[in-house]
């Protein structure tokens, strides 16, 4: 925890920055609803914070008003980050939250969402992909077309079978054709590539082509 107050100054909503209030209906603190499609968004593009306890004025400017018990928040989130049916990847540990207190004598919560990996996309809420799945667009978190969705879906995996491993094969059952002509492209972009210095002249396990095992 950051014994620190919260360093508003400067602060803006943007495309990796989100700001919500988390009053809940008591005023004392509460998850918010919306919480989950900026978690998506920021999880499908490139990561950011979300920021709990901030309300955003009018022209864009943030305003800390804190939360009073940042604890029930707290258990809220990760009670619902491992229910899938909530969300769909739990990408947050520890030290991806943190708490500031303010000067009211509450708490502001900041959430750093870190970016998914090909992998781990599409991240999505409500337990479908098609209908749950975000990404972020300017300041806002933006519902993703059923073909983007398909497009994740078809990457995560392309990436599954790419770092599959084959057993019972050998490098002699490389097209060592297809490896000649991957040296000859990197060849003509980076002559002096240290794959290509080997003697003789092949691609090492280390270009990530094969792995022995």
């Amino acid at each position: 925890m950051n014994k620190e107050c919260f360093p508003i100054d400067n602060l803006r909503e943007d495309i990796e920055t989100e700001a919500k209030l988390a009053a809940g209906k008591d005023g004392k603190g509460a998850l918010p609803s919306d919480f989950w499609a900026t978690y998506s968004a920021f999880a499908n593009t490139d990561g950011g914070i979300i920021l709990l306890g901030v309300s955003e004025k009018e022209n864009g400017v943030f305003e800390v008003v804190g939360v009073e018990e940042p604890g029930r928040v707290l258990q809220s989130l990760w009670t619902l980050l491992n229910n899938p049916q909530k969300i769909s990847r739990n990408l947050l540990s520890d030290a991806s939250v943190r708490q500031y207190p303010t000067r009211n004598g509450r708490w502001v919560i900041e959430i750093e969402v870190r970016r998914a990996t090909r992998k781990e996309r599409p991240v999505f809420i409500n337990g479908n992909p098609l209908t749950g799945t975000y990404k972020r667009l300017h300041s806002g978190d933006c519902r993703c077309l059923e073909e983007d969705v398909k497009r994740m879906l078809a990457e995560q995996m392309e990436d599954t079978r790419d770092s599959r491993i084959l057993h019972g094969f050998s490098l002699d059952d490389l097209n060592m054709e297809t490896v000649d002509a991957y040296r000859n492209r990197l060849s003509a972009v980076k002559s002096d590539h240290p794959f290509l210095s080997a003697n003789p002249p092949r691609i090492p396990p280390k270009a990530g082509m094969f792995r022995q095992g």
